[in-house]
């Protein structure tokens, strides 16, 4: 199954991932917010989201690395929010982040986000906001 088939909107509002069974939200942090967030104001945000029920569900989170990398394909075209584009699927509402905090920290407290301009994977530190917003999934059960 390639990217294009794998990717479907939902009347709920939530996109479903089909090769690995888990929904993402169509928006990022920042498309939602309209500012930029640290990993606690990511944490803060997967909170919120939890309590507004959004798509209906109570229990999303942030993805690991391994999810958000799932979520990059070379193959695929999307603009960012500064017009560059990035490699995932144009499900996904258009004008997102390039990077997004995922939920896992290294030993030195420093947390992982995927970039999706190239597909790599940097830990910063966990009060950077420069540019950053978080992506949520959940499994669908």
């Amino acid at each position: 199954m390639n990217s294009e088939e794998r990717f479907h909107d939902n009347p709920s509002g939530v996109i479903t991932d089909t090769k690995h069974n888990m929904h993402w939200l169509p928006k990022d942090s920042w498309q939602d917010l309209g500012k930029w967030v640290h990993w606690e104001g990511a944490k803060a945000y997967t909170l919120t989201m939890k309590q507004v029920y959004a798509g209906g569900h109570s229990d999303w989170r942030m993805p690991t690395v391994e999810e958000a990398l799932q979520l990059y394909d070379e193959s695929l075209n999307q603009k960012n929010w500064e017009e560059d584009d990035i490699h995932i699927h144009t499900v996904f509402v258009t004008k997102c982040a390039t990077q997004i905090w995922t939920s896992e920290l290294d030993g030195e407290g420093k947390a992982a986000c995927v970039n999706f301009l190239d597909g790599s994977t940097e830990y910063k530190d966990k009060t950077s906001m420069e540019e950053m917003a978080t992506r949520l999934t959940r499994n669908i059960k």
